[in-house]
């Protein structure tokens, strides 16, 4: 039997207002290590061991690409990094696991926080997969025009979106809507019922091309 972590660093706890993330102890030889958080990651079990199979995961697709891993599984209120048993240590993949988390969330609190409505949990999971979504997917082709595109709501299984920056006034934004954001939405988030544009566009005073 191996010795467990001698000191209490290795049972790391980061909190980040509602957010706390736990490091189970694991033995030296073990190829698992635990993260317990108080908030849902995955709500039905999401198994990655490369990047493309963690393509729809935005934290999924981050963890998974930690030198040294070799999967990682999420479920519930749990994370669990696997390796090989003589892989590397544990701690610096420990450390930036737990980091990475903790900005998913970080991430996800800021952008609910500017909202007024409060959200159930469902509409929040929603609300920060798409989000993401969007960052990787769509909003750096956008942004060489000035633009960006954000989630505002989440309601039921309504989206609703803004257009902001370049977007914004912009005589091509419906068909970008259309084409752009509705398809990849309804292709990686079935879920979503329907997609609405809570952008005014006539308030836009840059359309499209940034100056």
């Amino acid at each position: 039997m191996h010795a467990l972590p001698e000191t209490k660093e290795r049972a790391l706890v980061v909190m980040n207002e509602e957010l706390k993330i736990q490091v189970e102890p694991w033995e030296s030889d073990s190829d698992t290590c635990v993260i317990r958080l108080d908030r849902v990651v995955a709500t039905s079990p999401e198994y990655f061991s490369t990047a493309e199979e963690a393509a729809d995961s935005p934290l999924g697709k981050k963890l998974v690409a930690i030198d040294g891993l070799e999967a990682v599984l999420m479920q519930d209120k749990v994370v669990t990094l696997l390796k090989p048993v003589d892989g590397s240590d544990w701690q610096p993949m420990v450390d930036q696991a737990s980091e990475l988390i903790r900005q998913h969330f970080e991430e996800f609190d800021r952008v609910v926080s500017e909202r007024s409505r409060d959200m159930n949990e469902d509409e929040k999971a929603l609300f920060i997969e798409i989000q993401n979504l969007l960052n990787s997917d769509l909003n750096p082709m956008v942004a060489a025009h000035g633009g960006f595109i954000e989630v505002v709501d989440v309601k039921d299984n309504d989206l609703f979106i803004h257009m902001g920056g370049g977007c914004q006034g912009c005589g091509m934004a419906a068909v970008t809507l259309r084409q752009g954001v509705e398809t990849l939405i309804r292709q990686k988030v079935p879920s979503i019922r329907n997609i609405h544009d809570a952008t005014d566009h006539q308030a836009g005073e840059n359309p499209y091309y940034a100056n």
